[in-house]
């Protein structure tokens, strides 16, 4: 399946991602001389493995009737440089009642097949170019 997503230049180092019907501002903290009116590319990046697993972590529980209440996704990293990127990320899945161990295993089997995840562990090839812009 074909998707498109258009970015565009707001300012300062604001960005916005538009997809269907959807948008997402970017900017960078104050610290680093943004306005600190949105996550950072690397948050959202982080925010779409988090998003993606609690997809997958919900069709688990869907399935095995597991409620889903309360769950929360917590994420923690660190970057590293040469080059610059996520370096470790731990994720933490948390449910406010305790689920059998042999059901904590199949979710997290099952967050580790979700498409961002296999996206990272399988890279895409990225074409870039560049040209005269077709988008008002």
């Amino acid at each position: 399946m074909k998707m498109k997503m258009a970015i565009s230049y707001l300012e300062g180092w604001r960005f916005s991602s538009k997809c269907r019907n959807h948008e997402i501002i970017s900017d960078q903290p104050t610290e680093e001389d943004g306005q600190d009116t949105g996550m950072t590319p690397v948050e959202i990046f982080i925010s779409s493995i988090g998003c993606c697993m609690g997809v997958y972590a919900k069709m688990f529980c869907d399935r095995h009737k597991i409620p889903m209440e309360g769950m929360n996704i917590v994420l923690e990293w660190n970057t590293v440089k040469n080059p610059s990127r996520v370096g470790e990320l731990q994720v933490k899945i948390l449910f406010k009642k305790n689920i059998d161990p042999e059901f904590q295993q199949g979710i997290v089997r099952m967050v580790k097949h979700c498409t961002v995840h296999n996206t990272i562990n399988n890279p895409p090839v990225i074409n870039v170019s560049i040209s005269v812009s077709e988008l008002d």
